[in-house]
């Protein structure tokens, strides 16, 4: 694998894992079970060694407090412990009686200033089920959609960008009609300029309101790659003009249209997707046996439902994928982004949430037929773990799952350089 290559990735990928390296904290607190992989089943007492470490020694005589709780809920218990000469201090937590995730907290105020972290424990999590439930009609409904949108000339154009283009791939910027007419996806293609049909890679984007541009890195690895945005908005405009779309139109984008199934945003956004591979089939550089889905978060979402309805997906690499068992809170668990749901007070309460589950990603991962790579930590704050294996669990098709547990809403290199070794092999191309 070229490092240079997944140094970039890297980046593409996991913008968070920057921002958590530039926010080092002087004094760092740290929560250590007694399980080194921080797992352990229900019924068991985890038992934690505390510490705080500034400038590389352990601090001594200091008062650490914990709280603990279920993942993404509120703290249930708490307590204080103070660290001997060894600089350490125990302390347990009750045992889970079902499988889920308990959040540990550890705080120490230092000279005017707290400093904290998060130690995510793990009961059963290959145990967890969801709470969601598929409706009977699910399939029949995407189906009428996909067979719908099918009837709308896609009526692509491609135009080709000299600048970002080079010596060993041609850049493009995608059009095409989705959805209905008068509907767009936009987005970009690199394609390789070596001979003959290559895999190809439906690249989906997290959440946000952005603009796109090539070439894209996994291109230089043999890939046709496109990348869209799911917005139906151009991805070649002023910075500016997303900001403003963002905080204006889009504002709040995951809850427009939610109080219908056929009117919630996300419709076409999924339909787009598929769309998009469909897209990928016309292009005679691709080898339409080897397309994949591939992206985090938002994206990683949309790379399972892109899978389990298009069947010309072959494959797909998903990161903490979001949408996942969207109904946990209001059964008393922690849910998956967006956070839906919260409020038991919230108006039309009962009919939003039967609408997510024709757009939860459980309920996708349950159709999957493809091979997938999957890849996450214990401490996401936004995708947390109670949502992600909830779906994992239920996918039947031939799964592979990396975790780097103490990752929050990023990867370390090695989950994606071994996510693109993945790739490659079952591409044959390596």
């Amino acid at each position: 694998m070229n490092r240079l290559l997944s140094a970039l990735v890297l980046a593409t990928l996991c913008v968070a894992a920057a921002a958590q390296s530039s926010n080092h904290q002087y004094i760092t607190v740290v929560a250590e079970p007694d399980h080194a992989d921080w797992t352990y089943h229900t019924g068991e007492t985890p038992r934690l060694t505390a510490y705080a470490i500034k400038e590389n020694v352990r601090m001594k005589g200091v008062e650490i407090s914990y709280s603990y709780g279920p993942d993404k809920l509120d703290a249930v218990g708490s307590g204080t412990v103070t660290t001997g000469d060894d600089g350490l201090a125990r302390f347990t937590i009750p045992a889970a009686k079902q499988p889920g995730f308990t959040s540990v907290r550890v705080k120490v105020y230092h000279e005017g200033r707290y400093y904290t972290s998060m130690t995510n424990i793990a009961f059963d999590p290959l145990k967890i089920q969801p709470t969601t439930t598929m409706p009977a009609d699910f399939e029949q409904f995407w189906s009428d959609a996909i067979q719908k949108a099918a009837l709308v000339p896609m009526n692509p154009s491609l135009r080709h960008n000299a600048e970002q283009s080079n010596d060993r791939v041609d850049v493009y910027y995608l059009k095409m009609q989705s959805y209905r007419k008068g509907n767009y996806v936009y987005g970009v293609l690199t394609v390789p300029k070596t001979s003959g049909r290559k895999p190809a890679i439906l690249r989906l984007p997290g959440a946000a309101v952005r603009t796109f541009n090539g070439p894209h890195e996994l291109a230089y690895e043999g890939f046709v790659v496109l990348e869209i945005g799911v917005h139906g908005i151009p991805v070649d405009q002023d910075p500016e003009i997303y900001r403003q779309l963002e905080a204006g139109a889009l504002s709040g984008y995951t809850t427009i249209g939610i109080d219908n199934r056929d009117t919630y945003y996300y419709m076409r956004s999924i339909l787009g997707c598929v769309r998009a591979v469909d897209f990928l089939c016309t292009l005679p550089d691709v080898d339409t046996t080897r397309i994949a889905t591939y992206g985090g978060s938002q994206g990683g979402m949309l790379s399972i439902m892109t899978a389990a309805l298009n069947p010309k997906v072959s494959a797909l690499f998903a990161y903490f994928p979001a949408f996942c068992d969207l109904t946990g809170y209001y059964y008393g668990r922690g849910a998956g982004w967006p956070h839906l749901f919260r409020d038991p007070n919230e108006p039309n309460l009962e009919a939003r949430m039967n609408v997510s589950k024709y757009y939860d990603t459980v309920n996708f991962a349950r159709l999957l037929r493809v091979p997938g790579f999957y890849a996450w930590g214990y401490n996401d704050p936004a995708c947390c773990p109670t949502s992600t294996y909830s779906a994992y669990n239920v996918i039947t098709a031939p799964k592979t799952l990396q975790v780097g547990r103490d990752t929050g809403h990023w990867l370390y290199p090695w989950q994606v350089d071994n996510a693109l070794r993945w790739i490659k092999t079952q591409f044959h191309m390596e």
